[in-house]
């Protein structure tokens, strides 16, 4: 893997930054997780147009699975059962969630930034609160304890959308903490068993599902399908382009620019094996596909630069650029050490004093120790005293012998 800057660590967490190159005209983060364990970064900078390796992290142990961003906070979640937070404000990680007990397969922040909704593969779906970060609810067999696949949240926060194994989309109602209903797709999809991702339009009435050679468009107005787009292989990866459009990733790395109503498509070349992610920031689009290599876009799908990470990767995510916080330095309190001899022992006492900028006159809660020398220096009198003792004892017995004869 290809690594630029200078390396600091802090934990098991190895970090590559080049903040003088990049930090200042950085337009937004790419962050990508690999087969290989690692979380990797690059900046893109709009003004040049390049792409800048910023840091590389190996916290897992085990391949990462999904991503999901909120505000400054990064959630990535993997087959090691586990969820790890980073704050990309002072960029390290913040804390480790593993309420889960098996491999982490979606991850979705609410849009007001107050929860972390979290699937895995035992079915398990949990609700947890972002700043304490403590898990307020959780369903152990939210999908009959098969995996969950894909979570979305509403626009406005008071529902959200699941999509399990088992063929079935459920609603649930995040105001009360329970689901709203269930709709088993095998009676509406063509392929209900090959969907895998879910995704909100911008005006909050329609979704996507797909998954395998199906894109469908649902409409909550309808309750129902209100387009089935079949694609000539596989979708990797989707997204909604416009009001009217979709951007879809197949498997071979071409991407297609579909209308819903016409189903008219434009086909580029993208890359060079299956894409795994694509996310739109601003006018830019970003792709990566399953070799490693990661591309930046204009909005009419023209080529502005690339890179290659050098690992297999498997999903990806945008975070805007923040100035990095520096911690302040605690400083810590120094300690004097004043020797008094004492002449009439001998002996040493060392005091030690802490230097808090306030003074004690009471003279109280100073620690107070005694050398060895001091010790020894009893011992040995102790010891004197005694065999003087003795001596004392036996001159008075031989004496009361003597007196007795």
């Amino acid at each position: 893997m290809n690594v630029n800057g200078s390396r600091s660590r802090f934990k098991h967490f190895y970090v590559y930054f080049s903040f003088d190159l990049c930090e200042a005209m950085a337009s937004f983060e790419i962050i990508a997780g690999t087969y290989e364990e690692f979380l990797i970064g690059y900046k893109f900078n709009s003004e040049d147009q390049t792409l800048t390796q910023s840091f590389a992290s190996h916290d897992h142990s085990s391949s990462l699975r999904t991503l999901a961003t909120c505000d400054h906070y990064l959630a990535s979640g993997a087959a090691d059962d586990r969820i790890i937070i980073y704050d990309f404000k002072t960029r390290k990680e913040h804390c480790m969630l593993t309420h889960h007990t098996a491999t982490i397969n979606c991850l979705c922040f609410t849009h007001n930034h107050s929860h972390l909704i979290s699937g895995s593969s035992d079915g398990l779906l949990a609700i947890t609160r972002v700043g304490n970060w403590q898990v307020e609810k959780k369903w152990d067999k939210a999908h009959k304890g098969m995996a969950i696949l894909d979570i979305a949240v509403h626009l406005s926060g008071k529902l959200a959308l699941t999509l399990g194994s088992d063929g079935i989309l459920r609603t649930w109602n995040l105001v009360k903490g329970r689901q709203a209903y269930a709709i088993n797709l095998s009676s509406k999809s063509k392929d209900p068993k090959s969907l895998e991702k879910i995704l909100w339009a911008d005006d909050g009435v329609r979704f996507i599902l797909y998954g395998g050679r199906y894109t469908e468009v649902w409409s909550i107005e309808i309750g129902g399908i209100l387009k089935c787009i079949e694609h000539p292989i596989k979708v990797c990866s989707c997204i909604w382009f416009s009001e009217d459009e979709i951007l879809a990733g197949y498997e071979d790395g071409q991407l297609a620019i579909i209308n819903i109503d016409t189903s008219e498509k434009r086909v580029k070349q993208g890359h060079g094996s299956r894409i795994k992610g694509i996310s739109k920031k601003d006018e830019w689009l970003v792709t990566v596909c399953s070799s490693g290599e990661l591309k930046v876009w204009t909005g009419d799908l023209r080529e502005v630069c690339k890179s290659n990470a050098g690992c297999r990767i498997t999903c990806m995510d945008i975070i805007s650029n923040f100035e990095v916080v520096k911690e302040e330095k605690v400083e810590t309190d120094t300690e004097e050490i004043i020797e008094i001899s004492s002449k009439r022992s001998g002996s040493r006492v060392v005091v030690m004093t802490e230097n808090d900028g306030e003074s004690d006159d009471s003279g109280k809660g100073i620690p107070v120790k005694k050398s060895k020398k001091s010790k020894k220096s009893k011992i040995s009198k102790q010891k004197a005293f005694e065999e003087t003792d003795v001596r004392d004892k036996k001159k008075k017995h031989k004496i009361k012998k003597i007196k007795a004869g």
